[in-house]
């Protein structure tokens, strides 16, 4: 092979190469339509609980004294959530005693207003905690 030769194939193939990736990347995922969800996070005194059983949900009250950032609109609340039976839940003892101190956490759409946050919280049927955890 001559050096004109090996050099225009060089030449060929350098140019070959970056087309051919570009081609096998493709387009990339459309994003989902949905509100992505996060965990809002609330600390405080837990109250009133009733474990759920078999028939119906139990249900827990929490005084909101500090949160993680999504959720820093509800300290100073006082919320109710329902725990279903596949709520895991942290006893100390069995059961939560008036006066605990504990985490519930639930999920909801990320950027939702305080107010529709609120009202979601404090409708006829109360949001169902993802876990609940007594110090």
């Amino acid at each position: 092979m001559t050096k004109r030769t090996l050099t225009l194939a060089l030449v060929v193939l350098a140019l070959a190469i970056p087309t051919s990736v570009a081609l096998a990347k493709g387009n990339p995922p459309t994003p989902g339509k949905s509100a992505p969800k996060v965990t809002y996070i609330l600390k405080g005194t837990l109250s009133n609980f009733a474990a759920a059983s078999t028939t119906a949900n139990g249900s827990v009250t929490i005084n909101v004294t500090h949160s993680n950032y999504h959720a820093r609109a509800l300290v100073g609340q006082q919320l109710v959530f329902a725990v279903s039976l596949k709520t895991p839940t942290t006893l100390m003892g069995g059961t939560i005693i008036n006066g605990a101190r504990g985490t519930v956490k639930f999920r909801a759409p990320l950027r939702v207003s305080n107010t529709t946050l609120m009202t979601a919280l404090t409708a006829t049927t109360p949001m169902t905690a993802t876990q609940i955890i007594a110090h």
